[in-house]
Order: structure tokens, then sequence, then C-alpha cells
């Protein structure tokens, strides 16, 4: 199946717009200069994790490609739901969606961190002598 994509020059905040009739796929700029109202996730990094972990994703095809293209990934209308980002329901932006997953990282390494700081407590505090396994 022959597809008419274009890639077409950069727009203010972003560097390349790759367009195909039913997809867009975006390289966004977010530099400090180019953004208004920038704050801290305003629910915290822990409570995106929760929402991202609630949030449904699918395996699914683009009706334009062959049935054997498979992508995976959420609804834009269920992303949209559950973070409230973006301009519409119908599509996701890559800043949103790598936003939401730089956020959940960040929580998730704060855990992480945690659970060793309390495992290296648990080790220090076990009797000498004794092997105490994770």
């Amino acid at each position: 199946m022959s597809v008419d994509s274009r890639t077409e020059p950069a727009h203010p905040g972003i560097a390349a717009c790759t367009r195909h009739p039913l997809a867009w796929v975006r390289s966004a700029v977010g530099h400090r200069r180019g953004v208004r109202g920038a704050a801290s996730v305003p629910t915290g990094a822990d409570e995106v994790l929760q929402r991202l972990t609630e949030l449904p994703i699918s395996v699914w095809s683009y009706g334009f490609d062959h049935p054997s293209v498979r992508h995976l990934g959420p609804m834009a209308q269920d992303f949209a739901a559950t973070f409230g980002l973006g301009s519409s329901d119908r599509t996701m932006s890559t800043v949103d969606v790598n936003g939401v997953c730089m956020a959940s990282i960040q929580a998730l390494h704060r855990r992480v961190t945690a659970l060793e700081t309390e495992l290296a407590e648990y080790r220090r505090a076990a009797p000498t002598g004794r092997s105490v396994d994770p």
C-alpha cells in the first residue's frame, strides 16, 4: 500500500511534522523560552504513575495500514480523560505522552530508592554471621 506522507517545515515550537492523512508524528521543542505557565506536576508524579497504571492499553492497527502492522498504546480518548492533557481527545501529543512517562519514571525511581534504603537498613540490623537475602 502506497501512502503519501510529507514532512513539513518546522513550526514555532515544533522541529518537524511528518504528516500522513490519518497520523501526525511531531518532534516537539519544550524550551523554557517557548512555553508559558511551566510549573511542577500539579498532582505529583506519584498520582501520574497511579493514573498511568489504570490507563487502558490496546493493540491495534490503523485503518490505512495493512492488518499485519500492529501498534501498542492507549486510545486518545482514554489518555485525555485520564490526564486532561492536550488540545483534543482525538489525538495525543508526543510531548504529553513523554511527559507522563517521565513523571512516572521519576515516581518509580523514588520508590526504588526508598526500597533500597529500607533493604540496606534491614541488612545492617540483621544479626552478624547470618545471611539476609532480599
